[in-house]
């Protein structure tokens, strides 16, 4: 008898021991939002909205191609026209997933702002992307048809909105 209650004992710390070590040691996902916007020199503009899981992100955020995406949970950017009227609105990324074979996005924690390279929006023949270096030349293109690209606009300022949580 003295046996089985040895074992039961040792069971029920054994068990007090993984499920504590569980509460302990397991983080909560925290979304943050963070929104940005560019403007073009001749009116046109994008604003965009991501959010990332805090407890996966570390120094930079660096999100490439398609398929699952390591940090952002959510990418989506509206293109409008010098009027302010929207022309175009694409969900780079949803559910951590990313379906554009051209997405790029690199985002520093610290300093709150997008750096290197971009490349946010459609791919396809009609759609319009934003691309380019983040502290240099980015343009907004329309893909007139497969291998056409146009420029519409480029270059002139982005911003990073408010952070949200």
């Amino acid at each position: 008898m003295s046996g089985l209650r040895n074992l039961f004992i040792t069971l029920l710390i054994t068990l007090l021991i993984i499920f504590t070590g569980e509460f302990i040691f397991t983080k909560s996902a925290e979304a943050s939002t963070q929104s940005f916007h560019w403007t073009g020199k001749t009116g046109y503009s994008a604003q965009g909205q991501f959010s990332y899981d805090e407890t996966k992100a570390l120094g930079t955020i660096s999100e490439q191609g398609a398929g699952k995406t390591d940090t952002v949970e959510s990418l989506v950017v509206t293109f409008y026209d010098p009027s302010g009227e929207p022309m175009n609105t694409y969900h780079n990324v949803l559910n951590g997933m990313s379906d554009g074979n051209y997405f790029e996005f690199h985002y520093d924690l610290a300093n709150q702002k997008l750096l290197g390279s971009i490349d946010l929006g459609g791919e396809f023949a009609g759609e319009m992307y934003l691309k380019g270096t983040v502290d240099g030349e980015l343009s907004l293109i329309k893909v007139e048809q497969p291998g056409i690209d146009r420029i519409i606009d480029n270059n002139a300022d982005y911003r990073i909105g408010d952070r949200q949580k």
